[in-house]
């Protein structure tokens, strides 16, 4: 089941179903991709057709934050609860072990996604990270990465560019010969170990923005998303264009 919010598809899955969904795409020998959507990009989503574009034509969208959940409920919508983009994505790593799927990895500097391929071999022993290069790259570079990926055919892409430049890269890419594609944002930073997580009580509270604000205080610009997203909830709940 689906809802519809600011132009928005969101899908009612709890972390465990989206997890069900995630197995049986890469059990299907097709191209899907998944959106794990949060405020932040909502608010993006306003002044950029293309990306609601990109976020509708995914296979799953999962609502990534507890402002979200909280505004869709507010908005009269059912939604099961907050899916972490981490989290959902240590799962299907997890997945990608047991059941022996290659993965690539994309995004962040050179070195900040090299140690997150080390560490997440340390933490899945076994899991096949068939290669990995970094989110920054003219055109004549990124030919050589989508012939890379070409060749390797892994059955998992994550790509962690920031929202909305990794969904609309996934989205002009559905040709690759992959089976599952998900953005993550920062989370190259967190595997890579050069911001840690939040503890548990800030990740239940929903209070794991305002950890990594606190770890690294230039994303405290980004925070102009608060006031836009409060006022489009409201004028949304109000019914005024």
């Amino acid at each position: 089941m689906t809802c519809t919010v600011f132009g928005l598809k969101i899908d009612n899955v709890d972390r465990r179903e989206a997890v069900q969904v995630s197995e049986g795409f890469l059990s299907e020998d097709r191209f899907h991709y998944i959106v794990t959507l949060n405020p932040e990009g909502v608010v993006i989503a306003q002044e950029n057709t293309d990306f609601i574009s990109a976020v509708n034509q995914a296979d799953l969208v999962v609502a990534d934050g507890s402002w979200l959940v909280r505004a869709i409920r507010f908005l009269g919508e059912d939604l099961k609860e907050r899916v972490a983009g981490i989290d959902l994505l240590l799962d299907i790593l997890s997945l990608c072990r047991d059941k022996s799927f290659s993965v690539y990895l994309l995004g962040s500097r050179e070195d900040i996604v090299s140690d997150a391929k080390k560490n997440l071999e340390d933490r899945f022993p076994g899991i096949n990270i068939a290669g990995f290069h970094s989110g920054y790259f003219d055109r004549k570079e990124e030919i050589k990465i989508i012939e890379e990926i070409e060749r390797l055919k892994p059955h998992l892409l994550v790509v962690g560019m920031g929202m909305p430049k990794q969904e609309l890269w996934i989205s002009r890419h559905r040709d690759l010969p992959v089976r599952l594609a998900i953005g993550v944002g920062g989370s190259f930073d967190v595997l890579s170990g050069i911001i840690p997580r939040a503890p548990h009580w800030m990740q239940a509270s929903g209070l794991e923005w305002l950890y990594r604000i606190l770890k690294d205080p230039k994303r405290i610009r980004r925070l102009s998303f608060i006031p836009k997203f409060s006022l489009l909830v409201l004028k949304s709940k109000l019914n005024i264009v």
